[in-house]
């Protein structure tokens, strides 16, 4: 009897850990701009970048430009040491592409992403933050 009562009380534990991080995400996700020391959103003219997500060992980011010309671009991604983790060029005249960035081992880091054509008519960089967070939920059933 106890042994029963155990899974069914480690298989609410978890469905609670699955909600309790569903809502942690989305409120993230909302209030990213507010919040000090959480990802930051900014947006250029032509260019835009959104948080859109995290995984267990990745960042997720909807990159966005409108490059009317047509003109050859390239997108960089570097971390907090300058280490190059992203660079391709692109030509796209409306550039909509998700990218998933491997988290560092540090609970907080930086990731700098840039936007450059050779012509110079699209020139933005964006210095993203981010820290981790641990959630403990703890459940207490009278026996």
């Amino acid at each position: 009897m106890k042994q029963s009562f155990l899974k069914f009380a480690g298989k609410k534990f978890i469905a609670a850990a699955f909600v309790s991080a569903s809502l942690l995400f989305t409120s993230f996700e909302s209030h990213a701009t507010v919040k000090p020391n959480t990802i930051e959103i900014l947006s250029g003219e032509n260019t835009n970048i959104q948080f859109t997500g995290s995984t267990t060992d990745a960042l997720l980011f909807k990159v966005h430009i409108n490059n009317q010309k047509g003109d050859n671009f390239t997108i960089t991604i570097k971390n907090r040491n300058g280490d190059v983790l992203f660079s391709k060029s692109f030509n796209d005249a409306d550039f909509q592409k998700q990218f998933k960035v491997l988290k560092e081992d540090q609970p907080s880091d930086i990731y700098y992403f840039t936007i450059t054509s050779n012509n110079k008519s699209l020139e933005d960089s964006y210095a993203i933050s981010t820290t981790a967070r641990t959630i403990d939920d703890v459940i207490i059933n009278k026996l």
